[in-house]
């Protein structure tokens, strides 16, 4: 994975002590390492402050007026936003049952007063570097979920995840008496266009279409690659004849289209039926038969 993502800038460092020299001192010994710097001299500023810039780790005191270092640390970490920033408790004390409650507050590690700069820096260091790998790690993740239910060409959703989406939405339009309507699209005479421009070019057709489709419908619809140079698209909260409307859009945007090719037109046909209780399956059959039936009444058209 390109690591750019993490090097267009240098990690910021929220430093939270209610003593002036103190945040002297620490915003000087970080900033010869060039770390970015914010400061604060109270719990409640520190939340404030986390939650709107996300620093990458926070230095914070213990003792302070107001909220203490351990009620910050424990509304730092009960927030969303600001849970996985790690803390290092700034403590003049060394007490292991002081240390301990650090800890459970959700501390990653510690630092003494008197501030020893070496010791600072490289505990600084390491958790940057721990918070870094978990975040490089959870990217990752996210990718290759995202790998894992799209289909590689088009980007939209694969032909297994579009049928689980289904039974669930299907299941969800049933328990809440919702609408839900489904359709089955396919490009016309795709092989003639694979045929007579290259099947390179018949990917571009299949990845702009995949655009057109999902630039036309709403977040809340779900579209699908079903296979080869078929589409299903679920629309949730919508009756066939809304989504009707829709399809109609997106089926002229297609035939409208210019591909860069003397007097090629790429035209799609269409069904969309209404879920009524059946089986979702059952809800794809009849999308389908409707799309046989747009092919069979001269194709570029939606049947409802």
């Amino acid at each position: 994975m390109d690591n750019s993502v993490f090097e267009d800038k240098s990690p910021l460092v929220l430093i939270v002590d209610d003593v002036a020299k103190n945040l002297q001192i620490l915003g000087t010994i970080l900033s010869k390492k060039n770390y970015r710097i914010a400061a604060a001299n109270n719990g409640e500023k520190a939340i404030i402050i986390a939650n709107s810039s996300l620093p990458d780790l926070i230095l914070l005191d213990i003792m302070m007026p107001g909220i203490n270092g351990y009620e910050t640390c424990t509304r730092l970490k009960k927030n969303p936003r600001t849970r996985d920033i790690p803390i290092i408790f700034l403590t003049a004390k060394n007490e292991l049952a002081d240390i301990v409650r650090g800890f459970e507050a959700g501390a990653v590690d510690y630092v003494t007063k008197p501030f020893n700069s070496v010791e600072l820096l490289v505990r600084t260091k390491t958790h940057l570097e721990l918070k870094m790998s978990r975040d490089m790690l959870k990217i990752r993740n996210e990718q290759l979920e995202r790998l894992a239910i799209t289909d590689s060409m088009t980007g939209l959703y694969n032909h297994r995840y579009i049928i689980d989406s289904l039974s669930i939405r299907t299941a969800e339009a049933k328990r809440y008496k919702q609408s839900l309507s489904v359709a089955m699209l396919d490009i016309d005479y795709f092989k003639k266009v694979n045929d007579n421009f290259g099947h390179f070019f018949g990917d571009f057709v299949l990845v702009r279409i995949s655009a057109i489709i999902e630039d036309t419908i709403r977040k809340t619809d779900i579209a699908g690659r079903y296979g080869g140079e078929e589409y299903l698209i679920i629309f949730t909260n919508t009756d066939k004849k809304n989504a009707f409307n829709t399809l109609e859009r997106i089926r002229r945007s297609i035939e409208k289209e210019n591909w860069g090719k003397e007097s090629l037109i790429v035209t799609i046909s269409g069904g969309v039926c209404e879920f009524e209780g059946q089986d979702y399956l059952k809800l794809i059959m009849t999308a389908d038969e409707l799309l046989y039936k747009a092919k069979e009444n001269g194709r570029n058209r939606i049947e409802i």
